[in-house]
């Protein structure tokens, strides 16, 4: 860990002038050719049902529509020549716990650097009633009862992880609550202040 800090403190002068940009999700058309045509004379065909369930399960977040689909080539080169090149949705479902185990980092740094002990009580709570479930927020606060819950959910949205809909809040991305549900409920982080 010392060599780490070391390291960093090496690089912070170089990195003074470093600047955020926020990525935004791809536009539909974009994310299709990703999946479907990332290379030329790509040799796997998704079916339909295939394509828009990565679209689901990614809503068009290159990074994961990357992981996800890495994940599927992986599996389907592991088979028989007479199955290799037809992605179905069978496939796309089977090659998601290997996207969240692979795709770690990606998520660790949502725990890690995204959000506070409160975000983090919010996303799990939000994970665990299912996909695409929309939780209003006097169920949340009776839940959890985080006195700035209001500044929370903000945080959330402004990070792009919830939405808020209808009358309330869901996970914008499947598989990000997907990683909550089926790897995150273990990860602890430092309890804050938040107002309990």
């Amino acid at each position: 860990m010392l060599i780490l800090y070391i390291l960093l403190e090496r690089w912070a002068s170089y990195l003074i002038n470093l600047q955020v940009v926020h990525l935004s999700y791809l536009q539909p058309d974009e994310t299709r050719q990703l999946i479907e045509r990332p290379v030329r004379d790509f040799a796997l065909v998704y079916d339909p049902a295939a394509t828009a369930r990565i679209l689901a399960l990614t809503r068009d977040h290159p990074a994961l529509i990357q992981l996800l689909c890495a994940e599927i080539v992986n599996r389907k080169n592991e088979q028989s020549r007479s199955n290799r090149h037809q992605a179905s949705l069978a496939d796309v479902e089977a090659a998601v716990p290997e996207a969240l185990t692979r795709g770690r980092l990606f998520f660790a740094d949502i725990v890690h650097n995204q959000v506070d002990q409160a975000g983090l009580e919010v996303l799990t709570c939000l994970a665990s009633q299912g996909e695409g479930t929309v939780v209003d927020r006097a169920w949340l606060a009776r839940q959890l009862p985080i006195t700035t819950l209001d500044e929370v959910l903000t945080r959330l949205q402004h990070r792009d992880l919830i939405e808020a809909v209808e009358s309330g809040y869901r996970f914008q991305i499947e598989l990000i609550r997907r990683w909550f549900v089926e790897v995150g409920s273990g990860v602890s982080q430092p309890v804050t202040s938040h107002g309990r």
